[in-house]
């Protein structure tokens, strides 16, 4: 839960406007819609990427959209009440389905359990000795916005989207167009090359 939305909407979010509380709801089907619906064919209802294609712009929409009780969502803008609110819950949720799960060995796998963060930071450590693994650099997405990368995960939409390579290639310009020449007079010295980099994913075809 984003702090914001709960200064922004109030503690219980009683100051929520209209038009955010149309967010939430579904979009009525077109008059004359005909359903079609192949019956050879599987197509998922309820799955995360079906979750995320709903219309709920604001955190607190969808808790309440799992069925967080409203009282409850204000409580999320602490991280560790995550920790206390979900796992009793999924734990109780695999019990009625009938799932044989030894609950002895369950264990919270944040920094909020100093045990599991040290035995963590032993492990790489140790393996950072013994040469197993290293420092390195890849590609990511990332966000300008928040300064940070930003994975597949914690995306609204974009899930499966990656890093794209794409070659850059140098064109000299040889002749100026009339406005462009315009545009550029007395602001290069003379003489001086330009060059404008064309983005292309098929550097073959240039």
């Amino acid at each position: 839960m984003d702090l914001r939305e709960v200064e922004l909407f109030g503690k219980y979010f009683d100051k929520v406007p209209v038009e955010v509380e149309a967010d939430n709801e579904p979009a009525p089907p077109p008059s004359n819609a005909v359903a079609k619906e192949d019956p050879t064919k599987f197509a998922a209802k309820k799955g995360k990427a079906a979750s995320k294609a709903v219309k709920l712009r604001w955190q607190f929409q969808i808790m309440q959209a799992i069925g967080t009780p409203l009282e409850e969502i204000h409580k999320f803008a602490d991280p560790t009440h995550w920790l206390t609110y979900f796992p009793p819950r999924c734990k109780r949720d695999c019990n009625a389905l009938g799932l044989r799960i030894d609950w002895r060995r369950s264990f919270i796998t944040t920094d909020a359990n100093p045990y599991y963060d040290a035995f963590v930071r032993w492990q790489m450590n140790r393996l950072r000795e013994l040469g197993k693994i290293k420092y390195g650099e890849r590609y990511t997405i990332y966000s300008p916005k928040d300064g940070q990368p930003c994975m597949d995960h914690d995306r609204s939409d974009g899930e499966g989207v990656g890093p794209q390579e794409y070659t850059g290639i140098k064109i000299k310009v040889l002749e100026w167009a009339d406005e462009a020449k315009a545009e550029v007079e007395g602001k290069l010295p003379a003489g001086a090359n330009v060059y404008m980099v064309a983005a292309t994913l098929r550097p073959e075809t240039m």
